[in-house]
């Protein structure tokens, strides 16, 4: 087995396994006791924000770097939006939560193992701006497309949004603070990391128990969505990390600091990685808690990690030795 699938099987490999209980669980509560909206609700309030915070105060934020990074993630949202609602016309259908799993990216469970395994704590920090911006932009533009709700008020009740301000806060300030406020800051934090550990557990699960319910004729839109997904992101993060070194924000030039250079490829490496993964299972999430069609995107998500095992195995062959070594 090369290098690369082996990657991809040991960050896939758990999310299938946590996911097939979800799904036997649904085959086996055949009376559909299981509130998901419950579950649903209870990841978006609290697990995730955790996730969120837990995933930011920990380490050093360079907002230099975030802005090319997080700018990188926003790109490719605004490019993939119009692409996704086309794709939605033409499938003839009306509910938005259609679009989220084409326009947004699994960056969590998946990908930031990946990079870990591939460039070390420096990768995994860079993979954590661009999942941090990606899922702001979910939990605020997504919650628009599937609420239906434009009120600006909306925007500033997302929990993880409050949860990414806190956390970027808690990286970029040292305070002094008595012993006894830090000892309780310690305590709180060590709950919060518990709570974190939940969340993409819950989440999986509770897609692999919609997915019980999935039938066949949803299987077709799953593959076409999931396709678009998986080619249409990495060729789009490819094309904009050529236009970055055009213009200078990640630079390729012969003579260069070895270390600086490892970063710039890095920082290039984590695009196009995050780009290539199938839509998040977050995406599902804000389906089921709107009730804007989550059958359709179980369906995408199912068929996009599939196929996620046979492309993203060849994306990374491709960072080797057009980006690392390029």
């Amino acid at each position: 087995m090369s290098s690369e699938m082996l990657i991809i099987v040991r960050a896939v490999l758990p999310s299938f396994t946590i996911a097939m209980l979800g799904f036997m669980l649904g085959k086996l509560d055949s009376k559909r006791e299981m509130n998901q909206k419950t579950i649903s609700n209870m990841v978006y309030y609290f697990f995730t924000p955790c996730l969120v915070f837990s995933s930011l105060h920990k380490r050093s934020f360079d907002f230099q770097e975030f802005a090319v990074i997080g700018g990188a993630a926003l790109l490719l949202i605004a490019v993939m939006t119009p692409v996704a609602f086309l794709f939605k016309r033409q499938a003839s259908v009306q509910q938005n939560g259609y679009v989220l799993p084409i326009i947004f990216m699994n960056t969590g469970n998946i990908s930031l193992p990946i990079a870990l395994l591939m460039f070390g704590n420096e990768g995994l920090a860079k993979a954590i701006m661009f999942h941090m911006m990606n899922i702001l932009v979910l939990y605020s533009y997504g919650v628009y497309l599937v609420s239906g709700k434009s009120d600006l008020m909306q925007f500033f009740k997302i929990p993880a949004l409050w949860a990414t301000i806190l956390g970027i806060i808690a990286a970029t300030s040292n305070p002094a603070i008595p012993g006894i406020v830090s000892d309780t800051y310690s305590i709180v934090n060590k709950g919060i990391d518990v709570l974190a550990l939940g969340a993409i557990p819950l989440l999986i699960i509770n897609l692999g128990y919609s997915m019980s319910e999935t039938k066949l004729s949803t299987l077709k839109t799953g593959l076409t969505g999931a396709a678009l997904r998986l080619l249409a992101g990495p060729l789009l993060a490819f094309c904009l990390i050529y236009c970055y070194r055009f213009v200078g924000w990640t630079p390729l030039v012969d003579g260069m600091n070895p270390l600086t250079a490892f970063g710039f490829r890095t920082t290039e490496a984590i695009i196009i990685i995050n780009a290539s993964m199938p839509g998040p299972v977050m995406a599902y999430l804000l389906n089921v808690k709107f009730d804007n069609c989550p059958d359709k995107a179980a369906s995408m998500l199912a068929v996009g990690t599939l196929g996620g095992i046979v492309t993203i195995p060849l994306i990374l062959t491709l960072i080797t030795r057009y980006i690392v070594t390029g």
